[in-house]
């Protein structure tokens, strides 16, 4: 029997934490015949439930253990989201690594050029890198010269047996069009620009509901002060019952390496529109399960001290090929939502393609059949 040896961070919410738990679940009820271990760096977050125990390398009998691992001929250690990560290219320099598969999932959107040559040397030692998205895959090869040899895509899958309720949002709120936002409050979200929509809205019986907690929450809340129709549910432990309650997903994204979210909303028949970068036009195909807009205005926001920076390039869709970040423009924005909150026609429409794609693409059935044969490949 193989064995898997994980390194994945857990104390954060985001879509590699929920992708992770929804597989290592699917795992243990699928009879599967890999034996999996999982080991992270601090403390696993409340709302993760895992079928088997995770390692905490501050143990340094749990470190030891990963690094024998590491050097084993006989397992595969797949670590998650740490290409450019010093301690992990300072074992490598000094282990005879052997089985190592390194799962990018957008760290490196926000890593500088300069370190290109530690990425190149981190990206040698292993034996594959899986990407969540064409476009990751695309940023990887242009900005840091990675082999495509050495990538293969291995998109997201959720679990698509999940039943999401219709209960999360108050009953005062139900007379009016819902759109809603669900992530985390920073830089690439652009959150601030869908506020910005909405206050042109004010008048036409939309409200918005953000959910989700991050260092830009204040700022955010200082821009909707004046606005009514704007409301922050605070962090959710899970996306779908929000989902579910809301009429409109937007994704107003100034980066989104894939968007988890997107396929999240599409598993509980919401409707999306989005910014038109990166990884989503590979989930959402545009006036078919939902529509995408393409950004181009100069990002407006100011950014505080800890915030998550802009990065230096984004891969435009259209010719892939990387460009300069740029935000959907506002008033754009607010005319889409407003001619999708007229369209029940279009939103059914969009509601049941994308959950059409999300059941035969991205289902973690497929995610672990494709992962599986990969670890067979390695390994054998």
């Amino acid at each position: 029997m193989c064995q898997i040896s994980h390194f994945v961070g857990l104390s954060g919410v985001g879509g590699v934490q929920r992708n992770f738990v929804e597989y290592m679940n699917y795992q243990d009820s699928s009879n599967c015949k890999l034996k999996h271990k999982v080991y992270t760096l601090g403390k696993v977050d409340s709302q993760y439930k895992l079928p088997i125990s995770v390692h905490d390398i501050r143990n340094p009998v749990n470190l030891i253990s990963l690094i024998i691992d590491i050097v084993s001929k006989h397992k595969i250690v797949h670590m998650y989201n740490n290409l450019v990560s010093l301690k992990l290219a300072f074992m490598l320099l000094i282990l005879p690594a052997c089985k190592i598969i390194l799962h990018e999932r957008g760290t490196v959107w926000n890593i500088p050029s300069s370190r290109k040559v530690l990425l190149q040397f981190v990206a040698w030692k292993s034996h594959l890198i899986l990407t969540n998205s064409n476009a990751t895959k695309t940023l990887l090869r242009r900005k840091f010269n990675i082999s495509k040899n050495k990538i293969s895509v291995l998109y997201n899958g959720v679990n698509t047996e999940i039943k999401c309720r219709k209960k999360f949002l108050e009953r005062d709120h139900l007379s009016v069009f819902r759109v809603g936002f669900i992530g985390r409050l920073d830089t690439p979200k652009g959150v601030h620009v869908l506020i910005d929509a909405i206050r042109i809205l004010s008048d036409n019986n939309i409200d918005l509901f953000i959910a989700g907690d991050g260092v830009l929450r204040s700022a955010l809340k200082d821009q909707s002060k004046d606005l009514k129709n704007v409301h922050f549910v605070g962090r959710v432990d899970t996306p779908y019952d929000f989902l579910r309650s809301i009429d409109l997903l937007v994704v107003p994204s100034i980066r989104e390496p894939f968007g988890n979210v997107c396929i999240e909303a599409g598993l509980c028949k919401t409707p999306v529109l989005a910014a038109n970068i990166d990884g989503i036009p590979e989930i959402i195909d545009n006036k078919v399960s939902g529509e995408l807009i393409i950004p181009t205005q100069d990002v407006s926001i100011k950014f505080p001290k800890d915030a998550i920076p802009l990065p230096e390039y984004v891969v435009n869709p259209l010719t892939q090929r990387l460009s300069r970040p740029k935000q959907i423009d506002s008033e754009i924005l607010a005319k889409k939502i407003l001619e999708l909150s007229k369209s029940q026609t279009l939103l059914d429409q969009y509601k049941r393609e994308l959950y059409k794609k999300v059941i035969n693409c991205f289902s973690v059935e497929n995610y672990s059949k494709k992962l599986y044969n990969i670890y067979c490949d390695i390994y054998n």
